[in-house]
C-alpha cells in the first residue's frame, strides 16, 4: 500500500469515528431530556427535590435546574456523601459544585451502617458537611436494622448528638414510613425531625409537624440524569430549619 493510500485511509477512518461519537454524544443527550417527571407528583407542595449518588452518574446539573413541568421545577436536592466508617461516594464533590453553581439548595446524607461505631461514623460525617456550603440540614439514612429498637435509638441518637455538636446543626432523620413507625415514632427519638419514604401515593405521618420531607418516588425522569431519580415533596417550613 502507498504512503498516500495509508494516509487517505487514517483521514477517512477518522472522520468516520469523530461522525460516530458525535452521534452518539447526541444520542446521550436526548436521552437525558425527558417530556415530565415520569411520576405523578403529589398536590400542594411548592417544594420539589431530588436526592443522588453515584448511581446516578454523572449529572448535568444545569439541565436539572432549568427542568420545569406544570410549574414545577426542582428548587433543592440532597446528595449522598459517605456511609459506614470507609465508603465516600465517589461523586459527591462534583454533585456539590453542580447543585451550588446551578443555584439548587443542597444538603448531604450518611448511610449509617449499625456494624460500625456511631460515634466515628458521626465526626466522619460531620467533616464532610464542615467542607461544602450546603445550606440544608444534614441528614443520616437510617433503614437497615440489625439491634433490638432501643439500642438502635441509642446509636441514631449518638450520632444526632455528635453531629450536631461538630457542626452547630441537628441532622434529620431520612427511612421509610414503615421504620419510623416500627423504631421511631414512640421512641426517644419521635420529636427529631423526619424525611419519610413512601412510594404508595400517600404518607400516612406527614401530618406530624417534624415530618419535613416526603420522598415519594424512586423512579422519576429528571432533565440531565440519565437514571431513575429519588424524587420529594417537602413543606414550606423546611426551608427554616
Amino acid at each position: 500500500m502507498s504512503l498516500g493510500k495509508l494516509v487517505y485511509g487514517i483521514v477517512i477512518l477518522s472522520i468516520l469515528s469523530l461522525f460516530a461519537w458525535l452521534m452518539l454524544q447526541q444520542r446521550a443527550e436526548k436521552s437525558f431530556i425527558y417530556p415530565d417527571f415520569g411520576v405523578p407528583v403529589p398536590e400542594n407542595f411548592t417544594l420539589l427535590g431530588i436526592d443522588v449518588s453515584h448511581y446516578q452518574g454523572e449529572i448535568n446539573w444545569t439541565q436539572v435546574s432549568q427542568m420545569s413541568y406544570a410549574q414545577d421545577s426542582i428548587s433543592f436536592a440532597y446528595i449522598k456523601v459517605s456511609e459506614g466508617l470507609t465508603v465516600t461516594d465517589d461523586l459527591y464533590e462534583k454533585n456539590c459544585d453542580g447543585a451550588e453553581a446551578n443555584q439548587i439548595k443542597f444538603g448531604l446524607y450518611h448511610f449509617f451502617r449499625f456494624e460500625n461505631s456511631a460515634r466515628e461514623q458521626a465526626l466522619r460525617f460531620a467533616s464532610y458537611c464542615l467542607e461544602v456550603n450546603d445550606s440544608l440540614l444534614p441528614v443520616v439514612d437510617v433503614e437497615i436494622h440489625q439491634k433490638k429498637k432501643s439500642a438502635l435509638v441509642d446509636s441514631v441518637r449518638l450520632f444526632l448528638d455528635v453531629v450536631e455538636q461538630k457542626t452547630k446543626r441537628r441532622p434529620m432523620i431520612y427511612t421509610s414510613e414503615k421504620f419510623f413507625q416500627d423504631y421511631f415514632e414512640k421512641s426517644l427519638l419521635m420529636h427529631e425531625k423526619f424525611w419519610i419514604a413512601n412510594f404508595n401515593r400517600e404518607c400516612n405521618v406527614l401530618e406530624l409537624p417534624n415530618v419535613l420531607v416526603w420522598q415519594f418516588s424512586e423512579s422519576a425522569t429528571v432533565n440531565g440524569i440519565g437514571h431513575p431519580v429519588d424524587m420529594n415533596v417537602a413543606k414550606p417550613e423546611f426551608y427554616n430549619q
